[in-house]
């Protein structure tokens, strides 16, 4: 799960309705889609290319702020449900605490400055992925390198903030 590492402005945050069928959850990374001539949200887990944000809050049809970690949509969100999550954009200039999906050196200096995927899920850093920080393409996190907290945890920027493009 990707968290802050600062307060967050609620003039920052934005909302996307979530694709039809998907499940997300607070603390993914989503990507932008389109679906029948709206704009929507899915989960950026198995991707390569730049992301849009990261999942705050799951929000129903009026506003009201849903009490859940994770929500599944139903196919016909788009049209009827209209289920959205309030989500941070990466270009805010922010650091970011994210987990490896694996203990950091199970593949060599996945603990050092990096580069990284995001896994499938969309929560986690993908530990083996780890590529020298002087490569940008197909990565979507540069790593500072693990924080003081575990053997996971990871401080990390997305790349599209570092390379200055505004993808919104």
């Amino acid at each position: 799960m990707f968290t802050p590492s600062k307060a967050v402005s609620g003039e920052d945050i934005k909302y996307g309705l979530i694709e039809n069928s998907q499940t997300l959850s607070v603390g993914e990374a989503i990507i932008p889609g389109v679906s029948t001539d709206t704009s929507v949200v899915l989960t950026a887990g198995g991707t390569v290319g730049a992301v849009l944000g990261v999942v705050l809050s799951i929000v129903g049809d009026r506003g009201k702020v849903l009490e859940v970690d994770s929500k599944a949509v139903a196919a016909d969100n788009v049209t009827i449900g209209k289920i959205k999550v309030a989500y941070l954009p990466v270009f805010i200039p922010m650091t970011w605490y994210g987990d490896l999906d694996a203990a950091a050196e199970t593949t060599d200096n996945s603990g050092a400055f990096g580069n990284f995927s995001i896994d499938s899920t969309g929560l986690l850093v993908d530990e083996s992925t780890v590529s020298a920080f002087s490569v940008v393409e197909n990565m979507q996190l540069f790593s500072f390198g693990l924080t003081s907290k575990d053997t996971t945890q990871v401080e990390v920027r997305f790349i599209s903030t570092i390379l200055g493009y505004n993808i919104v």
